[in-house]
């Protein structure tokens, strides 16, 4: 049954996905002939080849959105995506009673309040729905930040201690965290993969409920062809405009293009590298991460995996499945414009290396094209600044002195040459018709009021698209210079996100938008007179949206400004109308059990006996690093903790005599400026 399943579809898959790209190919070759014939009788041939080719790729990336979002809105009318015997969920089971689940969650310097709460809020919805004895936790630390390690230590103990949990929630730090969260997981698969025939990998800021997460594992019981179960977490809990705004875009219209995703990519679905489910065995078999030839940033190590582990697993025979219905599956997304373009640099470069990947051996097609979709997030910037450029030297190659649009002009459109207003007519309908698609469905679903009310909603919509609008430029700028930096040799690497909500000081937005307010400000003020009434308009977004940069970052950023909103039922989501308990027990006072440290993590490591017994436990005896350790406690101890760098910081951390031997020495002090120092006076 399995075998005949797996056939059918891959069959339907391939019938769907030739028809997606016959929507795609011919709406694209069709404008493109049309603005062809208008640029052959006005154009020099150069300017109308680049002009053309460039329309006619954006024009198909755009329209690939379109058509996914209409296909998601087809299968969610009908209620069904008419899987049949296909799909996955038809064979759930119920798990035998010695399968394991480790639920892992790599972490790198965070902030261990919310992480210790996320995890909690996953072990008590287990808990009540009395499903826990299949689950592991695992948090898996990279810290490098003394303050970080010790705080995530003495949280994990804690943790343990409320729920009484010690053997099941289970901590631990690499010393070296060498290809970041991918060899993190990575070595948890070595070290222990064989204990547990699936892994839930989980993001510092992911909850999911216990439903969802006993049910993946139903499903995957059931369908042993299946190597990873992703769901669709979705965006909540902040409190910055920039990110309720940005909550409430995905909220509305994610489920048609999660709905049109997978009605194309069925059993070749994608994976995002958290809040899914993977069987290990093969995941530790086939999806190690392959070192591109070449120097970084271009070659060397990936830096995004969660694609391209998605695409080894198929190669190797195994389905991936997109579960966008599931629900009960969340993250948090970053509080600001710069914080989001920070993300963004680095999915950039991680990207654009797919790339390379495209002619490797057995992959399958739908994972080729993920890569190319991939890489257009980020190409299609610089592609659009290019046919902004030429469409400026066509008005320059005919402009005329008193500013009036010249009639072989590119920009000449009238009465007499409609074709411009139609291409920009259609362009817009493609990338506005998905948001009405979407406010229809939730409107005629009746699920408005879980968004405010129609009214609110409407205005929510109005108000995002305005703001995506002003942010256009603004990213089209930032993901151009984020190209030409990584074509350049110019990488980046993986760091600590921000995961709570902050304000954008005006200092800083001026540093990282100033240039583009004042090329705003410069066009608004000085470029009318040179240019004809229509082409001025045309182009004014974009500019607008440049010069108001500063003040978009500043205000956008704050909290004020985001829960004002909420007061006036702006840019709700169902998650804030009816909270899920999980989300709840996110709050501060679901982990108020947790210890207060304040000041020095070393210091108070070192000093408080509890502290020290919970590090010193976590530890191993470094005899070989004796000679180096027992210097570095003198140092200490006759210098004072002030004198310690923190890598010195961190090889005294990590070597258990050390820390208890400090321990006792510190308390056997008697001088008062050695007390003091560490802050026993």
């Amino acid at each position: 049954m399995k075998e005949r399943s797996a056939r059918i579809w891959e069959t339907l898959s391939q019938g769907r996905r030739r028809w997606l790209t016959v929507q795609i190919i011919v709406p694209a070759a069709g404008l493109g002939v049309l603005l062809q014939h208008e640029l052959a009788l006005s154009q020099p041939l150069w300017l109308e080849i680049l002009t053309l080719g460039i329309f006619v790729l954006l024009f198909a990336w755009i329209s690939a959105g379109f058509w996914t979002a209409l296909a998601g809105f087809w299968v969610m009318m009908r209620g069904t995506s008419r899987l049949g015997d296909s799909d996955p969920e038809r064979f759930r089971t119920n798990p035998r009673e010695d399968v394991r689940v480790a639920i892992i969650m790599p972490i790198y310097n965070e902030e261990s309040t919310r992480t210790i709460a996320g995890l909690q809020a996953c072990y008590r919805s287990l808990q009540r729905i009395g499903k826990l004895e299949y689950f592991d936790f695992f948090l898996l630390s990279d810290s490098r930040d003394p303050q970080a390690w010790i705080a995530e230590e003495l949280a994990w103990a804690s943790l343990c201690e409320e729920l009484n949990a010690f053997g099941r929630i289970h901590y631990r730090r690499r010393p070296v965290n060498n290809h970041a969260k991918s060899g993190n997981v990575a070595d948890f698969c070595r070290r222990w993969g064989n204990h547990y025939e699936y892994m839930v990998v989980l993001d510092a800021d992911s909850v999911m409920s216990g439903d969802t997460l006993y049910r993946l594992l139903q499903i995957m019981e059931g369908n042993p062809q299946v190597g990873i179960l992703q769901t669709q977490p979705v965006s909540v809990n902040r409190s910055t405009l920039y990110a309720r705004v940005q909550q409430f875009s995905q909220r509305l219209y994610g489920p048609l293009f999660s709905a049109g995703l997978r009605f194309w990519q069925l059993g070749d679905g994608h994976f995002i590298g958290h809040n899914a489910m993977l069987r290990v065995a093969p995941f530790t078999e086939h999806c190690a991460l392959p070192i591109l030839p070449g120097r970084a940033p271009l070659g060397g190590q990936l830096l995004s995996h969660d694609f391209v582990e998605a695409a080894l697993m198929a190669r190797a025979g195994w389905e991936v499945w997109f579960l966008p219905d599931l629900g009960g599956s969340w993250e948090e997304s970053p509080p600001t414009l710069i914080d989001d373009l920070k993300r963004d640099r680095r999915w950039a470069q991680g990207n654009l290396q797919h790339l390379r990947l495209l002619a490797a051996d057995g992959l399958r097609s739908a994972h080729r094209f993920l890569f190319i979709n991939g890489a257009m997030s980020f190409l299609a910037a610089p592609l659009w600044g290019l046919f902004l450029i030429l469409g400026a030297i066509s008005g320059f190659l005919f402009w005329n002195p008193d500013g009036a649009s010249n009639d072989m002009s590119m920009f000449h459109y009238g009465l007499d040459n409609p074709l411009p207003i139609w291409l920009f007519a259609v362009t817009l309908t493609f990338l506005l018709g998905p948001k009405f698609l979407a406010m229809f469905w939730v409107h005629w679903s009746g699920q408005a009021r879980y968004f405010g009310g129609t009214l609110a909603l409407l205005a929510g919509v109005l108000l995002e698209s305005l703001f995506a609008i002003l942010l256009a430029p603004v990213r089209m700028v930032f993901h151009s210079l984020f190209v030409l930096q990584t074509l350049a040799g110019r990488g980046v690497k993986w760091g600590a996100q921000v995961r709570a909500d902050q304000e954008t000081p005006w200092p800083v937005a001026l540093r990282n938008f100033g240039p583009l307010s004042l090329v705003g400000c410069l066009f608004l003020f000085a470029a009318q007179p040179f240019l004809g009434f229509w082409h001025f308009a045309w182009l004014l977004p974009i500019f607008l949206g440049l010069a108001l940069s500063v003040p978009i970052a500043v205000f956008s950023s704050r909290s004020s400004w985001g829960l004002w909103a909420r007061r006036h039922r702006l840019f709700l989501i169902p998650e804030e109308i009816q909270v899920p308990r999980e989300l709840r027990e996110l709050a501060p006072e679901y982990v108020d059990f947790l210890p207060k440290m304040a000041g020095d993590a070393f210091v108070a490591t070192v000093v408080n006996p509890q502290f020290n017994a919970v590090h010193a436990a976590l530890q191993r005896d470094r005899a070989k690093l004796w000679g180096v350790t027992a210097a570095l406690c003198n140092k200490a101890l006759t210098m004072g903790p002030q004198s310690l760098s923190q890598r010195e910081r961190n090889i005294l951390l990590s070597d258990r005599q050390a820390m208890l031997t400090l321990h006792r020495a510190v308390w056997s002090q008697h001088e008062p400026e050695k007390l003091a120092a560490w802050g026993l006076l």
